[in-house]
C-alpha cells in the first residue's frame, strides 16, 4: 500500500509541476506564474550555479519529500505540510518550474521561490 500512495503521490506531482497535459518539454524551461490561488507563505532563497532548486532549499530548510520516477515531491517544508486544499509550488525567477525541484538546475543569483498556496 505504501508503495501505491508513493505512485499516486508522483502523479499529484506531475499534474501540479506539469500542469495536466499542458505540453511541456520540461528542462530549464518555466511559464509565466499562473496564480491558482493567493499564496498564504512565501519561501526565498537564491540560486547557485550547478545546484538543483531542491539541493539549495534542503541545505536551509527541513523537508519531508517523497522520491519518485519523475522527481521527488515535496511533502512538508519546515513542518508544514501539503493537504487537500495547500501545496508546495516553486518558481525561479517569478516562472513557477516544469520539472520537478531536484531537476531544476539553478545558476548564480536565480530567484528562488517556494508558494505555500491554495489550488
Amino acid at each position: 500500500m505504501g508503495s501505491c500512495l508513493k505512485y499516486l503521490a508522483a502523479a499529484a506531482l506531475l499534474c501540479t509541476v506539469l500542469g495536466c497535459g499542458s505540453g511541456s518539454s520540461g528542462g530549464r524551461q518555466a511559464s509565466p506564474d499562473r496564480a491558482a490561488g493567493k499564496d498564504s507563505l512565501i519561501i526565498e532563497l537564491t540560486g547557485v550555479d550547478g545546484k538543483s532548486v531542491f539541493d539549495i532549499t534542503r541545505e536551509h530548510h527541513q523537508l519531508k519529500y517523497i522520491e519518485s520516477p519523475v522527481g521527488n515531491f515535496i511533502e512538508a517544508i519546515d513542518s508544514i505540510s501539503v493537504n487537500g486544499d495547500y501545496s508546495w509550488n516553486y518558481s525561479v525567477n517569478d516562472s513557477i518550474g516544469q520539472v520537478a525541484s531536484d531537476k531544476f538546475i539553478t545558476k548564480n543569483g536565480d530567484r528562488i521561490k517556494w508558494h505555500y498556496r491554495k489550488q
